[in-house]
């Protein structure tokens, strides 16, 4: 039996601060979910806003902390002067585990755990090439924690033990993400579309999204299809350079009055819901929020590696490749049938329910915290 049960284990959580985006969400599930009795977080971020404001409200000790780039001159140069201030607190607060929410804290981790003895835990977020599994030392953390199988096996396939990489999903909030929270109605009329069909493309703005493929996929619609729809670029700006290249795009495809940007939106569940169809290009927990709302996912990759979650025909509609065409003719068959959205998003909400609840989530975590600490 794990000490925890008798003694609150306090663990060390590195995270990135500012806004609410995906993994801040998915640090807010984890920490409203730990059994307060057995576990107390402490969280660490590298800067204020919604994220360390939100943790206020509910109760979770955040502190906020330079955390400047590990690696890269000059800002590197004042790195162990924030990874210091960081260790002081840890040891204060007599913390017992590390965990950096993804790998940009990677090397903060390593030096509070060398500093204090204690146990690390990097949670990994998507497909990392073997160069930067030996730059940032990911062989060094005690554990890795990753949001798919198949991140796993990237893992493995570069040399780190089996047994010291776990598979946590990452969880999406059935309440807050639920079928028939704003109708499209009501989307059409805030921004202005006038599509039967609305698609979606949600996040921030840059060249990881690949908004740019996502709008050459768009031109490459059947006309008659991409009349009846509007497709939503969703999100704030992250690479104004690239934002400007996404909007140019839009004029020098002819697609203009298809496309609208909202700029960022507060009221996410309620976008997600009044979706259609939610479009990604590069994955991601923002599916699973779509899932949840039982709006139809169309997941593009181009290596072919989607989600075990997204289950073409069932629970999302699939395209493996790297080219306009395809992906333009999934979406018109998306736009044109709706009984098809209509089953895969009812598929996708029962499935989200049985396999992506925070309580899941929480329930892995919490065991790999005990496991780690030790009796």
């Amino acid at each position: 039996m794990s000490e925890s049960r008798g003694e609150t284990l306090r663990c060390l959580l590195l995270a990135r601060g500012g806004a609410l985006y995906g993994s801040q969400w998915q640090l807010l599930y984890l920490v409203g979910g730990l059994d307060r009795w057995r576990f107390e977080p402490i969280v660490v971020a590298d800067r204020a806003g919604p994220f360390t404001d939100t943790l206020r409200a509910r109760g979770v000790e955040a502190h906020v902390l330079p955390m400047r780039p590990w690696r890269g001159f000059p800002r590197s140069v004042l790195r162990y002067a924030d990874a210091w201030r960081i260790a002081r607190l840890a040891r204060a607060r007599g913390a017992r585990l590390v965990h950096a929410s993804d790998i940009a804290r990677c090397g903060y981790m390593h030096f509070v755990a060398r500093r204090l003895g204690i146990p690390s835990l990097l949670h990994i977020r998507g497909r990392i090439p073997p160069r930067r599994i030996t730059k940032h030392r990911i062989a060094r953390a005690t554990a890795v924690a990753t949001i798919a199988a198949r991140y796993r096996q990237d893992l493995i396939e570069a040399g780190l033990p089996a047994e010291r990489i776990a598979v946590i999903d990452d969880a999406v909030d059935l309440e807050r993400f639920r079928p028939h929270l704003a109708g499209g109605d009501h989307l059409r009329r805030r921004f202005g579309a006038d599509g039967q069909v609305l698609v979606g493309l949600v996040g921030r703005i840059e060249p990881s999204k690949r908004v740019l493929e996502f709008l050459e996929a768009v031109a490459a619609v059947a006309p008659e299809a991409r009349r009846r729809a509007s497709f939503l670029i969703v999100g704030q700006p992250k690479n104004q350079d690239y934002c400007r290249l996404a909007r140019d795009a839009t004029r020098r495809l002819g697609i203009d009055d298809r496309v609208v940007f909202t700029g960022h939106c507060r009221d996410m569940p309620e976008v997600m819901s009044g979706l259609d169809v939610l479009a990604t290009m590069s994955g991601g927990s923002v599916m699973f929020e779509a899932m949840a709302c039982a709006r139809c996912v169309l997941s593009v990759r181009p290596d072919g590696r989607h989600s075990e979650h997204t289950r073409h025909g069932q629970t999302a509609w699939c395209v493996t490749t790297d080219g306009p065409a395809p992906v333009g003719e999934a979406l018109a068959r998306l736009i044109e049938d709706e009984p098809l959205r209509q089953r895969i998003g009812l598929a996708a909400r029962a499935w989200a329910e049985q396999h992506l609840s925070p309580a899941i989530m929480v329930a892995k975590t919490q065991a790999l915290y005990e496991r780690l600490a030790g009796p």
